[in-house]
């Protein structure tokens, strides 16, 4: 097999680690709410220890991404430059997103666990996440442009 095919392999991979890892962080912040409930706490660090892997896993898969389109000469078109650029616009506004559940996890009280709770945006969040997804799955498959 040649290296193309074994970054391919580990990039596929880092996808799925990713987007399982991810998806248990997301359910859980459709699960928590904008109420304080009991499993709050525990919901949040659920959604904590999940990003110890999500977080690899998309280490792996923009490094595997960037080589494989330096592998295949592809830095002349224009749909790894779009993807790039699609995938650093959403992880900008995951991290905006993703601020009040930061701060939730960091209050000591729950009058401020429910005041920060009511700024999460969890649909927005899903939204452009799976928006982002398609377009991605089909800039890497079509190669359009």
């Amino acid at each position: 097999m040649t290296l193309y095919v074994w970054l391919k392999l580990f990039h596929l991979l880092g996808v799925v680690v990713f987007l399982f890892a991810h998806g248990v962080s997301g359910g859980a912040s459709f699960a928590i709410g904008r109420a304080v409930e009991p499993d709050t706490r525990r919901l949040l660090r659920i959604s904590q220890v999940s990003a110890m892997f999500a977080n690899p896993g998309l280490l792996v898969i923009l490094v595997t991404g960037l080589w494989m389109a330096w592998l295949g000469n592809f830095w002349s078109r224009g749909w790894p430059w779009a993807a790039v650029a699609i995938l650093v616009v959403t992880i900008a506004f995951m991290f905006y997103v993703a601020r009040p559940y930061y701060a939730a996890r960091e209050a000591k009280s729950d009058d401020v666990l429910a005041a920060t709770l009511s700024r999460v945006q969890p649909r927005a969040a899903a939204i452009v996440g799976a928006v982002a997804l398609v377009v991605l799955v089909t800039l890497m498959v079509v190669k359009p442009f």
